[in-house]
């Protein structure tokens, strides 16, 4: 028998009672922290210490349910999850991030990145990893594992949370290798296009300048043939050949405006215009042909019709042309009719519709969809009665919606078709002037205005800059004609040469040229220049019409543009122009009047709108410019630029010129805002020469 005695029993019993009391205290801080998984034990003084392991027991196996809960969540995530603490172990990591580091969840959790990763890896890592933690803000990095195959590009997220009194950092990433391909080929699908873009244009205006070189011969010197004392035979057969030659060319001009369009490099002005003046002008242009098939050709005005309207007079007059050149083609008999009506008038702008009726052989319903698309003809077959290439009326109707009009068409076959198009034109200062009854006389009933003498230009010294023996003699006899005396210069070397030596008022510059091209020669004119002084005007003379030619020449330093070929009309108005500039005049009055067949009234009433507009065309540039708007920058230039040209204001035409062609690239800002100064004093002179035309008429 065991022999206790009574102060054992009694150091035995205060042991148990201190055992239990440091139990209840263990029970008491895990119910704290984990109230929401056990309902908090009440041990008694003394407690029962089979109650008090039970309910461990009990909060151990809830602990260990909700863990797997927790780990069979992370690990139905379909992207790699993992979870570090403050020294960079981790602490938790799902499935896909064990697939992905090629690692077990036992040789992971416990661990830091540099125990099973690549030094760099684990190196960019840590990068990150402090740049969450000390920033507290969501950190997201892209990475991209070349090793594998096919690579794999990842885009990996970190941010800190806190949990338990305690911080971890969370971290996932997402695969992107699909969206980062389709990101590639589209972009190499771009660059694609572009390149193709690229060449088509390259292609283009090589094709315009190899096809318009010989045309300007044949057309030049056919003119020049027609000039001289022919038999009727003679004349009729040179007619023929100048009549085909202007069809040929018409036909490369529509493939030029239709690729323009397409690739988006076709502009559309806003200057005032005389739209009772153009519609006439254009009707009287087809007189003949229509005269030639026995067709009454008529237009009809408004009676109130604004005496100016702002809009594109060109690409107003070539759709025009194209439907009514259309109505006379395919009308035998009868009439074609051109009516004009004024529609809704909105504050600034006001739509004006225009349609052209004719009794032709009309268009079937289910062709009408089609003759808006290009190539597309009523008639495409072998056999066809009328020629054309299919451009036409695509040409019209996207021209039209560059205006922001529409256009359509109703017909019947056998009794006619009706081309209708409304375009929005821009309101003007002037008041509208009461017009004749509608004129429904035939167009030759309207008399023609009678034709100004030529410009005395004087004689000048001019240096022509060509390479083709064709076109050397064309503009040889051309300018002889004129009175003036021609240096010629075949290659751009000895153009540079004529120029620097002095003694020269114009050079006529081909842009194409051996040894030296005619930007080149001509941006060393204007360096030498700006080194010794002196202005020689250098006129572009090319066969490279594309959108841009012009503004690149302009922008080397050339003081004006002729496409070839070159008739001897537009010659004669550059070279009166550069009488004018010879003579240090600011604009070109008489030029001017010629060009508007000598409405002198016209002329005064266009030079006060824009003695009014002109400012705020002006503020609306520097307001651009201050605020870095290089688009609305370059539309306001624009706009000036259109203005100018009507007055031959050719150091304020250049200024804004180049002033548009430094707002087009990248870094042209800083000079823009250069040239605005120049533009300013340009303008003011251009303001006082129109001011005092104004008070001397």
């Amino acid at each position: 028998m065991l022999d206790i005695s009574s102060a054992e029993l009694t150091g035995a019993n205060d042991q148990l009672r201190a055992e239990a009391a440091r139990q209840g205290e263990v029970l008491h801080s895990l119910q704290a922290s984990l109230g929401h998984l056990a309902r908090p034990a009440d041990p008694r003084a003394g407690g029962d210490l089979l109650g008090l392991t039970r309910a461990l027991e009990q909060l151990v196996r809830q602990r260990e349910s909700t863990r797997e809960l927790t780990e069979q969540i992370l690990d139905q995530l379909p992207i790699p999850v993992f979870l570090k603490d403050r020294q960079g172990r981790f602490v938790r990591c799902n499935r896909q991030f064990q697939q992905f580091a090629r690692h077990s969840r036992a040789e992971i959790e416990g661990r830091t990145i540099d125990q099973f990763a690549s030094r760099t890896w684990a190196g960019q890592s840590h990068e990150e990893d402090q740049r969450a933690w000390s920033s507290g803000q969501m950190v997201t990095s892209e990475r991209r594992l070349g090793h594998l195959d096919p690579p794999v590009d990842l885009v990996v997220n970190r941010i800190v949370i806190r949990s338990g009194g305690e911080s971890y950092l969370l971290g996932f990433s997402i695969d992107v290798s699909e969206q980062r391909a389709a990101r590639d080929a589209m972009q190499r699908a771009v660059e694609s296009a572009q390149a193709a873009s690229r060449a088509k244009s390259d292609f283009l205006a090589n094709m315009s300048h190899e096809i318009r070189t010989p045309m300007n011969g044949i057309l030049g010197m056919t003119e020049l043939v027609l000039e001289s004392a022919l038999a009727p035979q003679q004349r009729e057969d040179i007619e023929l050949v100048k009549g085909s030659a202007d069809a040929l060319l018409t036909i490369i001009d529509d493939i030029l405006d239709f690729s323009k369009i397409e690739a988006g490099k076709l502009d559309i002005d806003d200057v005032p215009f005389d739209l009772g003046k153009l519609v006439r002008e254009t009707v009287r242009s087809l007189d003949l042909p229509a005269r030639r098939k026995g067709l009454a050709l008529a237009c009809e005005l408004p009676r109130h019709l604004p005496r100016a309207m702002k809009g594109d007079p060109g690409r107003l007059r070539q759709v025009l042309i194209n439907l009514l050149g259309n109505a006379i083609k395919f009308t035998s008999e009868g009439a074609v009719t051109l009516t004009v009506t004024m529609r809704r008038a909105l504050e600034e702008r006001c739509e004006v519709e225009f349609a052209v009726r004719d009794t032709g052989i009309g268009i079937a319903p289910d062709q009408q969809t089609l003759i808006f698309d290009a190539f597309s003809q009523v008639d495409g077959s072998t056999t066809r009665q009328y020629g054309g290439t299919g451009l036409g009326l695509a040409i019209c109707r996207r021209l039209v919606i560059l205006m922001h009009g529409d256009i359509s068409v109703s017909s019947e076959p056998g009794r006619g078709s009706v081309f209708r198009f409304t375009v929005p034109l821009g309101h003007s200062a002037a008041t509208p002037t009461p017009a004749p009854a509608p004129d429904r006389a035939r167009a030759a009933a309207v008399p023609l205005p009678a034709p100004l003498p030529p410009l005395p230009v004087g004689r000048l010294h001019i240096v022509l800059a060509e390479d083709n023996p064709v076109n050397q003699r064309l503009a040889l006899r051309l300018l002889e004609k004129m009175g003036h005396r021609v240096t010629l210069a075949d290659n751009g070397i000895d153009a540079l040469d004529h120029a620097l030596r002095g003694g020269v008022d114009l050079v006529l510059m081909d842009v194409q040229m051996p040894g030296l091209d005619g930007m080149s020669a001509t941006r060393s004119i204007r360096q030498w220049e700006a080194a010794h002084g002196g202005h020689v005007p250098v006129v572009a003379m090319t066969a490279r019409a594309m959108q841009g030619d012009r503004e690149r020449c302009l922008e080397a330093g050339m003081d004006d543009y002729l496409s070839k070929p070159v008739d001897s009309v537009r010659l004669r108005e550059v070279l009166a122009r550069c009488h004018g500039q010879r003579a240090g005049a600011v604009i070109d009055w008489d030029g001017a009047l010629l060009r508007l067949d000598g409405d002198r009234e016209l002329l005064r009433e266009l030079a006060a709108l824009f003695i009014g507009d002109g400012p705020h065309l002006r503020d609306s540039l520097e307001q651009a410019l201050a605020a870095g708007d290089g688009e609305a920058a370059q539309r306001a230039a624009h706009s000036l630029q259109g203005v100018l040209v009507n007055f031959g204001a050719r150091r304020a035409i250049a200024c804004s010129e180049r002033m548009a062609a430094s707002l087009r690239d990248a870094g042209g800002a800083q000079l823009a805002r250069a040239l605005a100064h120049d533009l300013a004093a340009a303008l003011d002179e251009v303001y006082a020469a129109l001011d005092s035309r104004l008070a001397s008429a």
